[in-house]
């Protein structure tokens, strides 16, 4: 089998993996079940994923392969916290849109075992670095009185909440407000960014200053 051909399946079976885990849950998942999800024998999916676990991981390693690097990009600049801040809130939400289940998956794993999923999120500390270096601009700007003075916590928080929350309520938001239009979900996703831009740089500028502009 050629590389292609092992690649596409092995993003198969991640994609079919992701379906089941947020149906069942981890513990109740078996390889069988997402052998049957992708249209495999389970020996076939062995070849690919030899574990439960390995899958799991892989799953984290997909979110961050299409994160990280551009967030790392974003945060190594030369720029203020402000003038990054838009450019964080665009590739997070292209982020989550490329992998709509995501969201529902982390939450339902935290409820379950927060400790499994931050092994996971941990098990390469190298990848969390760009974050790390984030937090720490952010401290040394709020000193400096370039960003408003307040609790880390409270900042991440809004802008996870902000972002994840119409995804985990996807189906009833369409129902309720857009005739189950997805094209119409798609549109409220795309205006949305500019409107969390605006709350997140309203959050950080200081009291005595205008603030940025989205672009």
């Amino acid at each position: 089998m050629g590389t292609d051909d092992t690649n596409n399946m092995e993003t198969r079976v991640i994609e079919a993996a992701k379906v089941v885990f947020v149906r069942k849950g981890y513990v109740a998942t078996t390889m069988k079940d997402i052998a049957d999800e992708v249209g495999i024998s389970r020996t076939s999916l062995h070849y690919y994923f030899r574990t439960k676990e390995t899958l799991f991981e892989a799953i984290f390693e997909q979110l961050m392969k299409h994160l990280l690097p551009n967030i790392e990009t974003i945060i190594n600049e030369k720029s203020s916290v402000l003038e990054k801040a838009p450019a964080i809130v665009t590739q997070y939400l292209q982020a989550i849109r490329q992998n709509m289940l995501f969201p529902i998956f982390v939450v339902s794993e935290i409820n379950r075992d927060p400790e499994h999923l931050f092994h996971a999120i941990l098990k390469n500390p190298s990848k969390i670095e760009p974050l790390l270096r984030l937090r720490e601009q952010i401290y040394e700007e709020m000193e400096q009185g370039l960003i408003q003075k307040r609790p880390l916590v409270d900042i991440a928080s809004t802008l996870l909440s902000l972002v994840l929350f119409p995804f985990l309520l996807k189906t009833p938001l369409t129902k309720v407000f857009m005739d189950n239009n997805e094209a119409a979900f798609k549109d409220f996703l795309l205006n949305r960014e500019k409107l969390i831009t605006e709350i997140m740089l309203y959050l950080l500028t200081p009291n005595n200053s205008s603030p940025i502009k989205p672009i």
